[in-house]
């Protein structure tokens, strides 16, 4: 057998053992746990949203739900003439990599039909990926930390809410220590434990 051909048989024997259940910690060994916080925000039918997206985190590959904020209601940023927002902060223990847990996200929001028309605009939700671990990481389709969490109050006091002595990883701070710099103040309410 050829050396071409047995890297295409291996290549398709680990492809087979991928679509197996479990199979992919057996193939790769234990994954490294990151903790990553996600920011969720909704104004079309955001209970409803919400809810559904928290169930589809739930079922993420290699993840577990690690705490999760008050539901906060806010007013809109960016354009102003559109439903108030609920938005919150989960926490979640992941073996996906950074750009597997975007992809992830991008298919939550695919599949909760989430339309991209209107920059700011209204949305059936919205994932932003604000912290995975102390990692920098600057690509064309990821900023982590997301660049505007210490300017937003509905990104950075949900997250305050389970994670205040978390370090930036930029600032080398806790985020509690770092509120001051908030510029834009859109929460409204906490909302009662849905």
């Amino acid at each position: 057998m050829t050396k071409a051909r047995r890297q295409q048989n291996t290549a398709g024997q680990e492809a087979a053992a991928l679509r197996q259940p479990g199979s992919a910690s057996r193939l790769q060994g234990e994954q490294r746990q990151a903790r990553a916080y996600i920011g969720i925000g909704s104004n079309i039918q955001p209970q409803e949203h919400i809810r559904q997206c928290l169930a589809l985190l739930a079922k993420l590959p290699h993840s577990q739900p690690s705490g999760e904020s008050p539901w906060y209601l806010t007013r809109p940023w960016g354009i102003e003439q559109q439903p108030n927002f609920i938005n919150l902060v989960v926490g979640l223990n992941t073996g996906l990599s950074a750009p597997a847990l975007l992809c992830a996200t991008q298919a939550i929001e695919q599949r909760l039909q989430r339309v991209r028309d209107i920059k700011n605009g209204p949305r059936t939700i919205d994932l932003d990926i604000l912290l995975f671990d102390d990692a920098v990481i600057e690509t064309p389709n990821l900023i982590i930390p997301h660049p505007a969490l210490l300017q937003r109050d509905f990104m950075l006091l949900p997250l305050l809410d389970i994670a205040p002595k978390q370090l930036h990883p930029l600032e080398g701070r806790r985020l509690c220590d770092l509120s001051d710099r908030i510029q834009y103040h859109q929460i409204i309410e906490q909302l009662p434990q849905p």
